[in-house]
Protein backbone atom coordinates (compact mmCIF):
# COMPACT_ATOMS: atom_id res chain seq x y z
CA UNK A 1 0.00 0.00 0.00
CA UNK A 2 2.65 2.23 0.88
CA UNK A 3 4.74 1.77 -3.05
CA UNK A 4 1.51 2.55 -4.15
CA UNK A 5 1.07 6.20 -2.60
CA UNK A 6 4.37 7.09 -3.23
CA UNK A 7 3.40 6.57 -7.04
CA UNK A 8 0.55 8.86 -7.25
CA UNK A 9 0.89 12.77 -8.20
CA UNK A 10 0.27 15.65 -6.44
CA UNK A 11 -3.89 15.40 -6.85
CA UNK A 12 -3.69 11.57 -5.97
CA UNK A 13 -4.47 9.98 -9.13
CA UNK A 14 -1.43 7.69 -10.68
CA UNK A 15 0.84 8.71 -13.65
CA UNK A 16 -0.23 8.15 -17.14
CA UNK A 17 1.41 5.52 -18.49
CA UNK A 18 2.70 5.73 -22.07
CA UNK A 19 0.51 4.25 -24.98
CA UNK A 20 2.47 1.50 -27.02
CA UNK A 21 2.02 2.42 -30.63
CA UNK A 22 2.47 0.16 -33.76
CA UNK A 23 5.48 0.63 -35.69
CA UNK A 24 4.52 2.24 -39.03
CA UNK A 25 4.82 -0.13 -41.99
CA UNK A 26 7.73 0.48 -44.88
CA UNK A 27 4.95 -0.16 -47.48
CA UNK A 28 1.26 1.17 -47.41
CA UNK A 29 -1.49 -1.76 -48.91
CA UNK A 30 -2.05 -1.77 -51.95
CA UNK A 31 -5.63 -1.61 -53.29
CA UNK A 32 -5.57 -3.58 -56.77
CA UNK A 33 -8.24 -3.64 -59.56
CA UNK A 34 -8.50 -7.34 -59.96
CA UNK A 35 -8.62 -10.51 -57.44
CA UNK A 36 -5.92 -12.22 -56.56
CA UNK A 37 -5.27 -16.01 -57.79
CA UNK A 38 -5.17 -18.81 -55.65
CA UNK A 39 -1.59 -19.88 -55.13
CA UNK A 40 -0.85 -23.21 -55.84
CA UNK A 41 -0.64 -24.88 -52.48
CA UNK A 42 -4.46 -23.74 -52.33
CA UNK A 43 -5.65 -25.15 -55.22
CA UNK A 44 -4.04 -28.49 -53.70
CA UNK A 45 -5.90 -28.36 -51.07
CA UNK A 46 -9.41 -27.27 -52.60
CA UNK A 47 -11.72 -29.32 -54.99
CA UNK A 48 -13.89 -28.48 -58.15
CA UNK A 49 -17.55 -28.41 -58.27
CA UNK A 50 -19.12 -28.88 -61.34
CA UNK A 51 -20.99 -25.81 -62.89
CA UNK A 52 -24.46 -26.49 -63.09
CA UNK A 53 -26.25 -26.45 -66.36
CA UNK A 54 -28.74 -24.33 -67.10
CA UNK A 55 -32.05 -24.96 -65.34
CA UNK A 56 -33.87 -24.05 -62.00
CA UNK A 57 -32.69 -25.91 -58.65
CA UNK A 58 -32.89 -26.47 -55.11
CA UNK A 59 -30.11 -26.08 -52.89
CA UNK A 60 -30.31 -27.96 -49.36
CA UNK A 61 -27.72 -28.57 -46.78
CA UNK A 62 -27.95 -32.16 -45.93
CA UNK A 63 -25.08 -32.62 -42.69
CA UNK A 64 -21.91 -31.59 -44.69
CA UNK A 65 -22.68 -31.80 -48.10
CA UNK A 66 -24.95 -29.39 -50.20
CA UNK A 67 -27.88 -31.51 -52.49
CA UNK A 68 -29.07 -29.58 -55.80
CA UNK A 69 -32.53 -31.28 -56.68
CA UNK A 70 -33.52 -30.52 -60.43
CA UNK A 71 -37.20 -29.10 -60.11
CA UNK A 72 -38.11 -29.73 -63.62
CA UNK A 73 -41.75 -29.55 -65.08
CA UNK A 74 -43.59 -31.62 -62.39
CA UNK A 75 -45.04 -30.06 -59.08
CA UNK A 76 -41.57 -30.85 -56.22
CA UNK A 77 -43.35 -32.27 -53.12
CA UNK A 78 -41.24 -31.40 -50.17
CA UNK A 79 -41.65 -32.53 -46.73
CA UNK A 80 -40.69 -34.91 -43.98
CA UNK A 81 -42.94 -37.95 -45.58
CA UNK A 82 -41.13 -40.75 -47.19
CA UNK A 83 -43.61 -40.17 -50.11
CA UNK A 84 -42.35 -36.75 -50.55
CA UNK A 85 -40.08 -35.83 -54.10
CA UNK A 86 -37.85 -34.29 -51.52
CA UNK A 87 -38.11 -35.77 -47.51
CA UNK A 88 -36.81 -33.44 -45.09
CA UNK A 89 -35.59 -35.54 -41.84
CA UNK A 90 -36.77 -32.63 -39.42
CA UNK A 91 -39.55 -32.62 -36.24
CA UNK A 92 -40.04 -28.68 -37.37
CA UNK A 93 -41.21 -29.65 -41.28
CA UNK A 94 -44.59 -31.33 -41.61
CA UNK A 95 -45.22 -34.37 -43.67
CA UNK A 96 -46.92 -32.48 -46.62
CA UNK A 97 -44.96 -29.08 -46.11
CA UNK A 98 -44.67 -27.33 -49.30
CA UNK A 99 -45.07 -27.40 -53.39
CA UNK A 100 -42.97 -25.89 -55.48
CA UNK A 101 -44.40 -25.71 -58.97
CA UNK A 102 -43.45 -24.27 -62.47
CA UNK A 103 -46.30 -21.97 -63.75
CA UNK A 104 -45.42 -21.04 -67.51
CA UNK A 105 -42.10 -19.25 -66.75
CA UNK A 106 -42.17 -18.60 -63.45
CA UNK A 107 -41.41 -20.95 -60.10
CA UNK A 108 -44.09 -20.92 -57.31
CA UNK A 109 -43.52 -22.54 -54.51
CA UNK A 110 -46.78 -23.40 -52.49
CA UNK A 111 -47.85 -24.23 -48.68
CA UNK A 112 -48.87 -27.73 -48.63
CA UNK A 113 -51.57 -27.12 -45.97
CA UNK A 114 -47.95 -27.13 -43.27
CA UNK A 115 -48.40 -26.38 -39.50
CA UNK A 116 -45.36 -24.08 -39.52
CA UNK A 117 -46.11 -23.17 -42.99
CA UNK A 118 -43.10 -21.76 -45.57
CA UNK A 119 -41.09 -18.35 -45.31
CA UNK A 120 -39.44 -16.99 -48.41
CA UNK A 121 -36.49 -13.95 -47.76
CA UNK A 122 -37.76 -13.54 -44.35
CA UNK A 123 -41.25 -13.12 -45.02
CA UNK A 124 -44.43 -16.16 -44.47
CA UNK A 125 -46.34 -16.65 -47.06
CA UNK A 126 -48.69 -18.92 -48.36
CA UNK A 127 -47.86 -19.04 -52.20
CA UNK A 128 -44.61 -16.95 -53.77
CA UNK A 129 -42.90 -16.58 -56.85
CA UNK A 130 -39.43 -17.54 -56.84
CA UNK A 131 -36.47 -15.82 -57.98
CA UNK A 132 -32.39 -16.87 -58.12
CA UNK A 133 -31.23 -17.05 -54.39
CA UNK A 134 -34.48 -16.92 -52.80
CA UNK A 135 -34.34 -18.61 -49.09
CA UNK A 136 -37.10 -20.99 -48.67
CA UNK A 137 -37.29 -21.63 -45.23
CA UNK A 138 -39.77 -25.11 -43.89
CA UNK A 139 -40.07 -24.74 -40.38
CA UNK A 140 -36.15 -24.75 -39.39
CA UNK A 141 -34.64 -26.40 -42.52
CA UNK A 142 -33.80 -23.57 -45.38
CA UNK A 143 -33.31 -24.33 -49.09
CA UNK A 144 -32.57 -22.12 -51.53
CA UNK A 145 -33.96 -21.37 -55.23
CA UNK A 146 -31.59 -21.35 -58.19
CA UNK A 147 -31.99 -20.29 -61.22
CA UNK A 148 -29.05 -21.02 -63.71
CA UNK A 149 -28.99 -19.73 -67.14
Amino acid sequence: MEALKERLDSAGRLPVMPTVLAHPTDTPTLVADHLPHTSDRDRRRAFTVPRLSTGRYLAVEDGDELVVIDIGSKPLHLGRSPAADVMLEHLSVSRRHAVVATRGDVVVVLDDRSLNGIVVNGERVGEAVLAHGDEIRLGEVSVRFLDIH
